[in-house]
């Protein structure tokens, strides 16, 4: 439950600052709306929906609905699932895909990365940190206009560290550290095309389990798709599984 509450409390208090983003509370979980960016799914998501609190999806449904959007709920495994699986279904949602959260136990003695690969942190330019997280998530240059200036607010987030990292002195890769309740959360990560394979992932992962480590965590999290490229560097930084969450989401 630790690991979860952490998860959530980074995606809340970024989300938070972000325009155009309301958040509403059902019972102990909590949404991200916005209307306006149906299409972007972190904006427009659940999280901490627990069995208790399976009355609030008829609300849930109905908000969103009202707001033209289908939002993406992550939904951590808790005694009396199969109870909340049917009030989602009967409210018209579905299951769509899994993520992976995974842990690690603090501190570490890191290996060494490529040196060509320089880590800066803080960013000197959170406009620049934004723009290499978002292209390495694959948001184009038009997409990026309006974007940018939605993800820098992640710099006011209360514990959280950004990265960038730099091959050559060339801007490459972000990453994002968030320090809550004696766990660091690897928050978020990513690395423009051109730049991968070099080295750049394990480098943030080396360099923010050190600070987390020496912020005094005992235990580092992170979440990630299962079997992509990025469970697969985490799993030879020594993260393992801790538990899988579904994933559904409102509508067709």
């Amino acid at each position: 439950m630790t690991l979860e509450w952490v998860t959530g409390e980074f995606m809340l208090r970024w989300l938070e600052r972000v325009p155009g983003v309301t958040i509403e509370r059902f019972g102990g979980a909590w949404g991200a709306c916005a209307p306006d960016r149906p299409e972007v799914d972190f904006h427009n998501t659940v999280h901490r929906l627990l069995p208790d609190d399976l009355e609030e999806v008829p609300r849930i449904a109905e908000l969103y609905s009202a707001a033209g959007v289908r939002p993406w709920l992550e939904l951590m495994p808790a005694p009396g699932f199969e109870r909340l699986a049917t009030a989602l279904r009967e409210a018209g949602a579905h299951q769509v895909d899994f993520l992976g959260v995974f842990e690690r136990e603090l501190p570490k003695t890191p290996s060494k990365h490529e040196p060509a690969i320089d880590i800066l942190q803080p960013p000197p330019d959170i406009q620049e940190f934004s723009t290499v997280l978002l292209t390495g998530h694959g948001l184009s240059k038009d997409q990026l206009t309006n974007a940018v200036p939605l993800n820098t607010p992640m710099a006011a987030v209360e514990g959280a560290r950004l990265y960038l990292a730099t091959v050559d002195g060339r801007p490459a890769a972000a990453g994002a550290l968030f320090v809550d309740n004696g766990i660091g959360h690897l928050a978020n990560a990513s690395t423009m095309p051109g730049f991968r394979g070099l080295g750049c992932q394990t480098a943030l992962i080396e360099r923010r389990l050190q600070d987390a480590a020496a912020a005094g965590c005992s235990r580092a999290s992170v979440v990630a798709m299962w079997d992509s490229q990025s469970h697969r560097n985490l799993a030879r930084a020594g993260f393992r599984t801790a538990y899988t969450k579904a994933v559904w989401r409102f509508g067709e």
